[in-house]
């Protein structure tokens, strides 16, 4: 009999992937966190790696970027357009699973990709992604200044030095909806223009991280 799935989780930022291991934890007789990195490809201890888009887009990294050859990757988002499952395969991806998913159903998920199989139809990009997997499991840059998940997301990529049309192309939303989060996340981050968002948002820890640890014991 396997044991536990052995995990990696990558994104660009260390609260990000702090916070899915917290979101995590409580599963670790089925799923153990074995690898956390940020920027930087993760070995080939791990039987899956859990993909974070948060502030990334799979049009701007390659899969070969983010885990070794014959390591499955798992695209986690938020996106739920029609074609985010296509894209998320072509990409490299053997799957791609909805941030709005519990814990469970997240742990449910994997240990059916472990298995060679397909996740549960529920278990892929949800058609609301506002009913979103409890915020006390994740966390975020700027989750403490109020800020949500995408407004947090298109601030990263504003203090980036996107244009908002580049973060729309890259986010997959429509400029207007850009348009939108930045509006909300200055108002909370109580600036006025874009030069005052950027410095904001590099104060408060907006600046993607360098990570590579091995989770202890695992």
């Amino acid at each position: 009999m396997r044991g536990p799935l052995r995990l990696a989780l990558v994104n660009d930022y260390e609260v990000v992937v702090a916070g899915l291991t917290r979101m995590l934890a409580p599963y670790a007789a089925q799923v153990r966190v074995v690898e956390i990195a940020a920027n930087i490809p993760v070995s080939d201890h791990a039987d899956l790696v859990l993909f974070d888009t948060f502030a990334q887009s799979m049009d701007n990294v390659r899969v070969e970027d983010v885990a070794p050859a014959g390591i499955p990757v798992v695209a986690y988002t938020w996106q739920n357009e029609p074609d985010v499952q296509k894209r998320a395969l072509a990409w490299g991806a053997v799957a791609c699973l909805s941030k709005t998913l519990s814990a469970a159903r997240l742990v449910a998920a994997l240990e059916d990709i472990r298995r060679g199989g397909s996740p549960d139809p529920g278990h892929t990009a949800a058609p609301s992604v506002d009913a979103a997997a409890p915020e006390e499991t994740r966390d975020w840059p700027g989750r403490s200044e109020g800020l949500t998940e995408r407004e947090s997301e298109v601030m990263a990529l504003l203090a980036a030095g996107h244009s908002n049309q580049e973060i729309a192309e890259l986010l997959h939303v429509s400029i207007n909806s850009v348009k939108t989060y930045l509006r909300h996340a200055y108002r909370k981050a109580e600036v006025n223009r874009r030069s005052q968002a950027v410095l904001w948002a590099l104060d408060k820890g907006f600046t993607p991280d360098v990570l590579h640890r091995r989770v202890r014991g695992r």
